[in-house]
């Protein structure tokens, strides 16, 4: 039981992206995300005139 308990830190530390990097990420995934909805918004209410 103690083996197994070892590994799993270890295999969250060994992981190639690091913890800031993942955050990064986050962020920068929601701005591209609010601004893709904001460019449908935009289209749909042009396509109304």
């Amino acid at each position: 039981m103690q083996e197994d308990n070892s590994r799993k830190p270890q295999k969250y530390a060994d992981s190639s992206i690091s913890d800031k990097a993942f955050k990064h990420m986050i962020i920068w995934f929601t701005v591209y995300v609010a601004l893709f909805c904001i460019g449908v918004a935009v289209v749909v209410n042009l396509d109304k005139f």
